[in-house]
């Protein structure tokens, strides 16, 4: 039963995400299309493509899961300059500083990282919780994570842990729905962005799901 993860681990596990989400862009094309320029799933297929390349050639992995982590976040940005790309390179950045030195985190930690991720891309592009973003599934995602080691501790499998994350993302993302964009491209449609799914938050549920599946 696996209550923690190393570097070898988190590797398996972003290249499952990867893979589900490089199938995944087609409908994230669709939907960032409706609201914004329409380049996330190619954003989102180009960056998880260099990480899955990255480690698919890579003779030896860090074993400290930061210094891992912030590695594949740079390789992300790198690859997909867009805004989601800058976003999302940000948040495996920022988990990957919150977890240095680390060769096995454990629940708390992932929930910790998570949060400090948050916290980062709240400061480096001004949205709030409630703007329709990537953050309105992330923060449910965090209190989901939370949930499962008050009531579990950490010896919470780490399926049970990513499936209640990823429960409450899907939900956030599907909250986005009654919110109308106060941030970036998709704002400028002003009233018309309520009714439509937010194609970042959606992103991460997408992610969230395929870790949750990569555990079970």
């Amino acid at each position: 039963m696996a209550t923690t993860l190393n570097s070898e681990q988190t590797s398996a596990l972003l290249q499952a995400v990867g893979t589900v989400l490089i199938e995944k862009k087609d409908e994230l094309t669709a939907l960032d299309a409706e609201l914004g320029d329409g380049d996330l799933g190619r954003t989102v297929s180009r960056g998880f493509k260099a990480i899955k390349d990255d480690l698919s050639s890579s003779d030896a992995i860090n074993p400290d899961v930061g210094k891992f982590l912030f590695q594949q976040g740079k390789i992300f940005g790198n690859e997909a300059p867009s805004s989601f790309g800058a976003l999302f390179s940000t948040v495996l950045m920022t988990g990957g500083k919150a977890l240095r030195g680390s060769e096995s985190i454990t629940l708390t930690q992932i929930a910790d990282a998570t949060q400090a991720a948050l916290d980062a891309l709240m400061e480096r592009g001004g949205a709030k919780l409630g703007d329709k973003t990537m953050l309105d599934a992330m923060a449910p995602a965090i209190t989901a994570m939370r949930g499962v080691i008050s009531d579990a501790g950490e010896d919470a499998e780490l399926g049970a842990f990513f499936r209640a994350a990823a429960d409450a993302a899907d939900k956030g993302a599907e909250d986005t729905r009654e919110m109308q964009s106060q941030i970036g491209r998709a704002s400028w449609q002003q009233g018309r962005s309520a009714g439509k799914l937010d194609p970042g938050a959606r992103a991460i549920a997408l992610m969230l799901d395929a870790a949750a599946a990569h555990f079970e």
